[in-house]
C-alpha cells in the first residue's frame, strides 16, 4: 500500500510542479527560475521518484519504503514551510517568528520516528522478554 502511495504523490507532485511552471512562463515570461519555492518542489518530486526506484530496484523492502517515506515528510514540510524562512525568491512570504520552531519540532518528531522503525524487529518481539 505504501507504495500505492507514493506512485499516486510521485504523479501529482510531478504534475502540480509541471503546472506551477506552466503558469510562471505564462505569468512571467519563464517556466524555472530556480527559486528556492520550486526548488523545494522539484526535491519533493525528486525524493519521491528516488524511493521508487529503490523500491523496484530492490535495495529496500516496506520497512525501507515506510522509513524514506517519513523523511518525505521532513522533505516535504521544509519545501513547504522552510524556504519561506529564507526571506528570498518570489515565494518569500507568510513567515511567522514561531514557525522556526514548529517546523523544527516536526523534523525531530520525524528522525525519532525513523530511528524507532531502524530497531531491528528483535527489539519488537516479546520473545527476548519471556527468555529473561
Amino acid at each position: 500500500m505504501t507504495y500505492g502511495v507514493i506512485a499516486f504523490s510521485l504523479f501529482f507532485s510531478f504534475i502540480g510542479t509541471v503546472l506551477g511552471g506552466i503558469w510562471a512562463d505564462q505569468s512571467w515570461g519563464r517556466f524555472w527560475g530556480w527559486d528556492p519555492k520550486e526548488n523545494g518542489a522539484l526535491l519533493i518530486v525528486l525524493w519521491n521518484a528516488l524511493i521508487l526506484h529503490m523500491r523496484f530496484a530492490g535495495y529496500v523492502r516496506e520497512r525501507g519504503i515506510m522509513l524514506m517515506a517519513v523523511f518525505g515528510n521532513i522533505i516535504t514540510s521544509v519545501s513547504w514551510f522552510g524556504v519561506n524562512m529564507l526571506g528570498i525568491g518570489l515565494h518569500s512570504y507568510g513567515f511567522m517568528d514561531s514557525a522556526f520552531w514548529w517546523l523544527l519540532g516536526f523534523s525531530v518528531s520525524q528522525l525519532v520516528l525513523i530511528a524507532l522503525g531502524a530497531l531491528p524487529p528483535r527489539f519488537w518481539s516479546n520473545e527476548h522478554r519471556r527468555a529473561a
